[in-house]
C-alpha cells in the first residue's frame, strides 16, 4: 500500500499524455498568401486611404502615383478579364477625378484632381504580361483621354510585338485637337515610344476613335473665305489611319456630307472660276449663273458667314456677307451629299 502515490503518478501521467494525443487535430491555419483576394483588398484600402490624404494636401504627383499602385493591387486581386471596369469601379469609389480606356487585360488610366478642373493629369498603363500585372506611367500629361488600343496581345499577355496606341484630346486655339501616341514593348517589360501624329497629320481640331484596326478622326480646318465662331457649323474631314506593323498610315480622307460643306465648297468654285465644279453642288446648273449674278465670285466683297444659331445640316440657311449682304439659301439632300436648291437675298435683321 505504501506504493500506491507511485501508481497514481503514473496514471496521471498517462491521462496526460492522452489529452495531449486527442489535440493533435488538423488546424485550419491558412499559409501566408493563400487569400490573395483579401489580401488584395487589404492593400487597396491601404493605399486608397494614403491616396486621399495625398489628394487633400495639394501633393497631385504624389497621389496620382499611390492612386495608380491601387489599381494594381485591385487588378492583381482579380485579373480577369474587364480591367477597364474594375478600375474605372475602383476610382469611382475613391472619388478620383478619372478617364479610363481598356482592352481586355490592357488599360489606360488618366488621373487628375476633381478639385483642380484645370490642373495637371497623370496617365499610367496597366497590362498583362507572363500572368503578372504590370503598369508604367505613359507620355500624355495634362491631356485628356479619349481612347486606347491594342495590337498583338497574344491570348491577352504583351509580347516582343505588342503595341499599345493612344488618342489625346490637347488644347487648341479652337478648341480640342486630336494627338496620337503609339507605344512598341520592349525588353525589359517595358514601353518604347514608336510614333506620334499629331493635328496636323490627324486634321485639326476635333476627335476620334479606335476602330478595329485602324483610327478614325474627326476634325476641321478654318475653312477659307468663311469666318467660323466655336459654336459655328465647320467642315468635318473623316480621316482614316491603318494600323499596321509599321505603325499608323492614312488611307483615306473624306468631307463629311452637310448643307454647310456643300455651300462653301460652291462658294470656293465659284472663287476659283470653276463652273462645272460649281455645278457639281447646286440642283440646277443656272442657278451657277444666278450666283454669279450677286457677284458670289468676288471674294473682295467681303468673307461669309453662318447667321448665329445656324446648324449644320439645316435644310434652309442664312448667310452674312461683309458688311451688308446677307442670303436665304435653301438645300436638298442628293444621294448622300447635299446640293443647293435655291437662294435669295434678303433682309440682314440678326447680327
Amino acid at each position: 500500500m505504501k506504493h500506491a502515490p507511485r501508481y497514481r503518478v503514473a496514471i496521471f501521467t498517462v491521462l496526460l499524455a492522452l489529452v495531449a494525443g486527442c489535440d493533435r487535430k488538423p488546424k485550419l491555419v491558412p499559409p501566408s498568401g493563400a487569400d490573395s483576394t483579401a489580401t488584395g483588398q487589404d492593400s487597396v484600402s491601404v493605399l486608397s486611404r494614403e491616396a486621399a490624404r495625398q489628394w487633400e494636401g495639394g501633393h497631385a504627383e504624389e497621389a496620382a502615383a499611390i492612386t495608380a499602385r491601387a489599381v494594381r493591387a485591385r487588378l492583381e486581386a482579380d485579373p480577369s478579364d474587364g480591367w477597364a471596369e474594375r478600375a474605372r469601379g475602383l476610382l469611382d469609389d475613391m472619388s478620383v477625378g478619372s478617364e479610363v480606356a481598356g482592352s481586355g487585360t490592357a488599360t489606360v488610366v488618366n488621373l487628375f484632381s476633381r478639385a483642380e478642373a484645370d490642373g495637371g493629369s497623370w496617365p499610367y498603363v496597366f497590362w498583362n504580361e507572363g500572368g503578372s500585372v504590370r503598369m508604367q506611367p505613359l507620355e500624355g500629361r495634362g491631356m485628356r483621354l479619349l481612347d486606347m488600343s491594342v495590337r498583338e496581345f497574344n491570348a491577352g499577355s504583351a509580347g516582343d510585338s505588342s503595341q499599345v496606341a493612344v488618342l489625346w484630346g490637347k488644347r487648341g486655339p479652337a478648341g480640342q485637337q486630336p494627338l496620337l501616341i503609339t507605344w512598341r514593348h520592349a525588353r525589359g517589360g517595358r514601353w518604347d515610344l514608336a510614333q506620334t501624329l499629331g493635328p496636323d497629320s490627324l486634321g485639326g481640331t476635333g476627335s476620334g476613335q479606335f476602330d478595329d484596326r485602324a483610327l478614325v478622326t474627326r476634325t476641321f480646318r478654318a475653312t477659307p473665305m468663311f469666318d467660323e465662331c466655336a459654336t459655328c457649323p465647320h467642315v468635318y474631314h473623316e480621316r482614316r489611319f491603318h494600323w499596321g506593323p509599321a505603325g499608323f498610315v492614312r488611307n483615306d480622307d473624306r468631307v463629311v456630307p452637310s448643307p454647310y460643306a456643300t455651300f462653301t465648297s460652291f462658294v470656293g468654285a465659284l472663287v476659283d472660276g470653276d463652273r462645272e465644279q460649281a455645278q457639281r453642288y447646286v440642283a440646277d446648273p443656272s442657278l451657277v449663273e444666278f450666283a454669279r449674278r450677286y457677284e458670289w465670285h468676288d471674294a473682295a466683297l467681303g468673307r461669309w458667314r453662318p447667321a448665329p444659331g445656324t446648324e449644320a445640316n439645316a435644310r434652309e440657311i442664312v448667310f452674312f456677307r461683309g458688311r451688308s449682304d446677307a442670303f436665304r439659301v435653301t438645300f436638298q439632300p442628293r444621294g448622300a451629299s447635299w446640293v443647293v436648291l435655291g437662294f435669295e437675298a434678303t433682309a440682314r435683321s440678326v447680327e
